[in-house]
Order: C-alpha cells, then structure tokens, then sequence
C-alpha cells in the first residue's frame, strides 16, 4: 500500500511497539485534536460580526454539505471558497472519517475534545476557546499549514511561503507565547502520515480478530484526504483571515481601535449553575444550557452511530449542529455579548449499554432539551430562527428505533 505523503514528514514518537495498539492510540490522538479544533473554529465564527457573513458562512450556502459524510472531493476542494462554516463542517466530517476508522479497528468511538485550554504536544502553543482576533488567525493558520509552508529550513525553500510573511505569523505567534521549535513535529500532517505509515504495517498482519475485507484502502484514501483539504482549503481560507484579506482589507484591520474590526469581545464561562465561573446572566445562561443540550445530542448521537453502524443517527446529529447549535451560538454572541460554553457532558458521551438502551436514553435527552427550548419560547427568550421542529422531528426519528 503506497503512502500518500513525502519524506519530508516528521515521524510522530512511537509508544507501543504493537503497531495496532499504536494505531488506535493515533487514531484516538486524531480523533480529539479534529474535535478540539471544531471547538475552536466554532468559537472564532460565533464572534464574527455580522457585515462579515460572507467571511462567517451561510447555512444556505452550505446545505449541499449538510447529509453528505464525506463533503467535496478531488479539484473540488482547490476550487472551493471556504467560510468558517464550511471549515466546521469539514471538520466534522474529518471526525467522522476517523472515527469510522477505529470503529472498523473495534475500536470505541473517540468523541472527548481536549480540555481546553489545549496544550498539544503537536502544536507549539496553547489552542483556546476565543473570540476570533489575529493570534486566533496566526494559530489556525499554523495548524492547517503543510510542513514547509511556513518553515525557514533550507529544504522548503522551493515551496514554501516569502520569509517576510513568516516572519510575520512567527512575531504573532510569539507575541502570544508561542516558542516555535523547526525540530519537533508540529503540524496534523505529521500525525495523519505517521497513521498511514501504521495502517500499512497492520494492514500487512492484520490481527485475526480483525474483518478479512476491512478496506484499508478507503481509509489511508480518508486521512490522506483530511491532510489535502486542511493544507489546501483550510490554510488558504485562515492565510485570507490572517492577512485581512477575506475581510476585503489588509492586516490594519486587526488594530483593536479599528472600528473595522472583523469580531465581537465575548464574555467566557459556563452554563452550569454555582459554579465559580457561572454565566451572570440568567437570561443567557438558559439560552446557554440548550446549546450544551444541542452540543451533547450531537456527540451522543454520534456515538451511537459508529457502535450501532446507523447512519441516519449521523444525518440527526448534524442537524443537532448546523440547524440549533449554529442559531444558539450566534444568539448568545450577539444578545448576550456571551461565548457559547462547549461545556462538557462528562468525561465521554456513550449512553446506553447496548443499541436499545441508547435509544432510549437519547430519546430522554432530547425530551430535556425540548423542555428547556419550551421554557425559553414561553418567556420569549427563544432566538429567532430556531426551529421549533427539529427536536420534536429528531424525537419522533430516533424514539421509532
């Protein structure tokens, strides 16, 4: 099985000397940086502010990715332009394909993000839920670049960006605390060539409890597909955001007296009630705790997906995203003044041990989210443009299994 990759990737350290334990631990490594970075695309694009949708993205410029597992493919994705929407979506698509993987490995779904703030041993700098400013830009753009895009080595001389403008993200990133270090890898290609690397290897001597037709093939064709669209798409759309470019402006656009200013100053905390950082507002923290329940739906219908092999589970759990938890996210940035929480459900999202079970218990979930959607709309707290409909359509989906 030939890789997709060049040489040029640094080699991840190894852990296990099983190179299927290896690859699951990878795997699951994947899985929660691709979560931790739809966390902090998200963040970013709920601070947007309004005269820059285009920049944000539109549901309605994106329904053509919405039931779609897998999203654009071949010239497709060079042509395409993005907006922080369809980068979201993506990456959640990238987490599905890993997950599909491990599920395939017999492997438990991977659906826990890192807690933030991230510190990555991949990345040179923390990874944080912020308001979109142009540390956040200079971050994401790091994140998505190849390995020599925005290195100074010799060898990357023919391909990679003017010295001058890496200069310029490196002084950006270490205005923020970032230490770049050439020697370490620090780039998710780096990762996803090292998956490839190890699916070869196991996929020689599989071991025997593993399918006789699990097609490596479509997988290694998948991570190598999530390293194109985050170095190609992904990086060119955050070069765009990083220069002012995507704003129709240039760099001054991120001076902070700028009234041109792309986002929003949000408030951070959370939507659990007494705790030390609790949202004050209890207006917003209600408007809030239904974006968790949206947020938690999501990952538990995901969940239940990949153990009980149901995609429909999938289809309801991107509606979960792009038709409530996008139209929360947006409300409470621009009501409330107030990030959306991300807060974590617990320490992992299977509910029900077995498919019946976890039918049941989603089904409960969604009954909660349905009764606090109802107790907002009673006290006209409900944002214009939610749905009522999709928790009760999604309940009568999932209640039918």
């Amino acid at each position: 099985m030939p890789l997709y990759l060049d040489d040029r990737r640094q080699i991840i350290p190894t852990v296990y000397a099983d190179p299927y334990l290896e690859l699951v631990r990878l795997l699951i490594e994947g899985a929660g940086l691709e979560h931790t970075l739809l966390l902090a695309y998200l963040s970013a694009m709920f601070s947007i502010k309004d005269e820059y949708r285009a920049v944000r993205g539109d549901l309605r410029d994106a329904s053509f990715l919405e039931h779609d597992p897998y999203g654009r493919r071949g010239t497709s994705t060079a042509e395409a332009k993005e907006t922080f929407l369809t980068v979201c979506i993506e990456e959640m698509q990238h987490l599905d394909m890993v997950n599909r993987f491990l599920s395939d490995l017999g492997a438990t779904p991977a659906l826990t993000p890192h807690a933030f703030p991230c510190s990555a041993d991949i990345y040179p700098f923390t990874i944080a839920l912020r308001p979109l400013d142009r540390l956040s830009s200079a971050i994401f753009l790091w994140i998505e670049a190849d390995s020599c895009a925005l290195s100074l080595q010799k060898e990357c001389t023919a391909v990679n960006e003017p010295a001058a403008f890496i200069r310029e993200v490196r002084k950006v990133l270490r205005a923020g605390g970032s230490d770049i270090d050439e020697t370490q890898p620090d780039h998710i290609g780096s990762l996803y060539h090292r998956i490839a690397i190890l699916a070869s290897e196991v996929a020689a001597h599989p071991p025997p409890f593993l399918p006789a037709d699990l097609p490596w093939g479509d997988h290694v064709a998948n991570m190598a597909w999530i390293t194109q669209e985050g170095e190609v798409s992904h990086y060119r759309f955050f070069r765009s955001v990083f220069t002012g470019e995507a704003f129709g402006a240039d760099r001054k656009i991120w001076g902070t007296k700028n009234p041109a200013y792309p986002s929003l100053p949000l408030v951070s905390g959370t939507a659990f009630p007494q705790h030390r950082n609790t949202l004050r507002d209890p207006s917003a923290r209600r408007v809030a705790w239904l974006a968790n329940l949206h947020y938690w739906l999501l990952l538990t219908l995901l969940d239940a997906r990949y153990r009980l092999v149901d995609l429909r589970l999938q289809y309801h759990a991107t509606d979960a995203m792009t038709m409530g938890l996008w139209v929360l996210g947006l409300d409470l940035a621009r009501t409330y003044g107030v990030a959306m929480p991300f807060d974590p459900m617990g320490s992992q999202y299977a509910l029900g041990r077995n498919g019946w079970l976890a039918h049941r218990m989603i089904t409960r979930l969604l009954t909660e989210a349905i009764v606090v959607a109802d107790g907002l709309a009673a006290d006209r707290l409900l944002p214009k443009g939610y749905d009522r409909k999709l928790l009760t359509t999604m309940l009568a989906a999932v209640g039918e299994d």
